[in-house]
């Protein structure tokens, strides 16, 4: 018996150390790939690894599949190399674009509980609204939109990413399960004069001129909510992903609408990143929803109103106010669709 329990450890340790060889073998491989194919252009690499997917989905061979998965890692691999930096530091002198990443991450947070609210049923959502607002029934009768708002964020960012991944039937459930979440990191922004949400409300997106609108950065956000690893899609790779696209992948205007792209579901790319084709023309949507399209200010910064992006044909509007120092939620409000 001694002798067995003295062995235990033993092999315990000898499997861990077989474990520690194989990783770093592996971290040996990955590196000397790595060197050898960073010499290809990126669209060689994307037109290779769609090649070999070609030849799997006829053959289903699992070589072939192996292959067009080591050039599509390698594409992502100098992908996120490129964004390491846009993704982990702002500018000292850029407090805008950290400011707009705080915001981004409480954007995030509602639009995730808010598409999980929207897979319950009746009355799951019913038990929640009283439980928003137990002391008045009244405020929920007379202020049904924003008690709602008040039952979404009540629910745990747990509860919601999970529910999200688990309802095969929801519109939301391949972004959640995508490995990367795709950042822009550009949006416009206005100054105003207003000094209460009211006034903010009253604004008229439309009717502002296109040269008040100023551009501006993104800090890249850190993770999101799902846990998801952040790219930043900037004009080289939205160039080069659309082409590869257009010359690629042919599909039929019928087949452009069917629930796989609508659902961001591209074979090739899924579950890697969401592609998702323009409501107009023949590119795609590679950045991920939710979008910051446009943020009105007030004059002091401490209140904002967001023109979001949160599918590929429509969006809605966000209001946060600033409480010391965090930026809060104060009301949602559906907008447009095309």
């Amino acid at each position: 018996m001694w002798r067995k329990n003295l062995l235990l450890p033993i092999i315990v340790f000898v499997a861990l150390l077989c474990g520690c060889s194989q990783s770093n073998e592996d971290d040996v491989r990955s590196a000397k790939r790595f060197e050898e194919l960073k010499t290809l252009p990126l669209d060689t690499v994307l037109t290779r690894a769609y090649k070999f997917y070609e030849q799997y989905q006829t053959t289903n061979d699992t070589l072939l599949r192996d292959s067009m998965n080591d050039y599509k890692s390698h594409f992502f691999a100098r992908w996120k190399l490129s964004t390491d930096s846009l993704c982990g530091t702002v500018a000292p002198d850029d407090s805008l674009a950290a400011e707009l990443r705080e915001i981004y991450e409480v954007v995030m947070e509602f639009y995730t509980k808010q598409a999980y609210w929207r897979t319950l049923e009746d009355a799951q959502r019913d038990s929640l609204l009283v439980r928003a607002d137990r002391d008045s029934m009244r405020a929920i009768r007379e202020k049904k939109d924003s008690i709602e708002n008040m039952a979404i964020m009540d629910i745990s960012i747990e509860e919601a990413v999970s529910g999200l991944r688990e309802n095969p039937n929801s519109m939301y459930e391949s972004a959640y399960n995508s490995a990367y979440f795709v950042q822009s990191i550009w949006a416009v922004y206005l100054d105003t004069s207003v000094s209460s949400m009211k006034d903010m409300d009253k604004i008229e997106w439309y009717s502002v001129k296109r040269d008040e609108w100023k551009k501006t950065n993104v800090a890249c956000l850190s993770k999101t909510p799902a846990g998801q690893r952040v790219l930043v899609i900037n004009k080289e790779y939205g160039t080069l992903l659309n082409d590869f696209m257009k010359t690629n992948i042919h599909v039929s205007r019928k087949e452009r609408y069917s629930k796989k792209f609508l659902l961001g579901k591209s074979p090739f790319w899924y579950p890697i990143i969401s592609v998702v084709p323009h409501h107009w023309g023949d590119g795609f949507h590679f950045d991920s929803f939710p979008s910051i399209l446009q943020a009105v200010f007030n004059k002091t910064h401490d209140m904002v109103m967001l023109n979001v992006m949160e599918s590929f044909s429509s969006g809605d509007y966000y209001y946060f106010s600033k409480s010391s120092g965090k930026w809060k939620f104060v009301k949602y409000r559906y907008g447009w669709m095309m």
